[in-house]
């Protein structure tokens, strides 16, 4: 009776140690979303039908489902791109997402695309997350992503909009 209520007893301990191990490793989270840009830019004329456009851009993030880590973040993004005949494929960037409690998410993007006459653009790309801070330190992910951009009603300002999916896996 004794081995008994040993066995159970170590069957217990061994199935809470390793059943809370389980259920508390990491899961890849989904958020699907649109973010918004302001745009303030630069532009450096390199030769004929060729310049390079630097901006700095800032916006908020608003998740479909209404919730989430990143739903209302507000972003931040400095970057650059060398325009040829209407065409990038070189637009690299960095971003900070500021969350709601404070925390802050950082990473690189890469992007390419076309622009139209009137600044009208269209351009996929992936933004790969980086790190972060507080309740976010260790987050790794990605936000693959399509971004337009519409013509503006204030000279020298740009207004754009991402749509795609967050992913990522916090520790």
């Amino acid at each position: 009776m004794r081995k008994s209520i040993l066995l159970l007893v170590l069957s217990l301990v061994l199935l809470l140690t390793f059943g809370v191990n389980v259920y508390a490793q990491n899961k890849e989270v989904s958020e699907p979303g649109t973010t918004t840009y302001y745009v303030t830019s630069k532009v450096l004329p390199l030769g004929e039908g060729i310049l390079y456009f630097a901006y700095e851009a800032t916006g908020l993030t608003v998740n479909d489902t209404g919730g989430g880590l990143f739903h209302n973040a507000t972003v931040r993004t400095l970057g650059g791109m060398k325009i040829e005949k209407n065409e990038f494929k070189n637009e690299r960037g960095w971003g900070v997402w500021n969350l709601q409690g404070g925390d802050k998410v950082f990473g690189t993007y890469e992007m390419a695309g076309n622009v139209n006459p009137g600044g009208v653009s269209f351009a996929k790309g992936m933004f790969t997350i980086t790190g972060g801070t507080g309740k976010a330190a260790g987050i790794k992910g990605s936000f693959e992503m399509t971004r337009r951009t519409a013509r503006s009603t204030l000279e020298g300002v740009g207004i754009s909009y991402s749509k795609g999916t967050i992913k990522y896996i916090l520790p």
